[in-house]
């Protein structure tokens, strides 16, 4: 009952696939069976996508992001604000027209 049992919705491990004609009989089911193996190995996203090695970002880039979250930040805060405000003025005119 307590067995581990495979999930067949798991993904594959990312590591290089080598182009080959035929896959190991595990893989092979009957919608497999019907195309070519060749061609299903070519669609695998592993060798489609090139390898990219990884280049820290410089720190220029790291400044301009920097300034560009701070003003996006000062800017939506400010918008927030007008909107509440806005509110509230709406909201003290209209209790101010209920009781007179």
């Amino acid at each position: 009952m307590n067995d581990m049992q495979p999930d067949p919705k798991l993904t594959a491990p990312v590591e290089a696939v080598p182009l080959s004609d035929s896959l190991p009989e595990s893989f092979v089911d009957l919608d497999q069976a019907l195309a070519s193996p060749r061609s299903s190995n070519l669609n695998d996203p592993r060798r489609i996508l090139p390898s990219q090695e990884y280049k820290p970002a410089s720190v220029w880039k790291k400044f301009v992001a920097l300034l560009g979250l701070g003003a996006f930040s000062i800017l939506g805060g400010l918008v927030i604000t007008l909107i509440v405000g806005l509110l509230a003025i709406a909201a003290a005119l209209i209790l101010q027209t209920a009781i007179s």
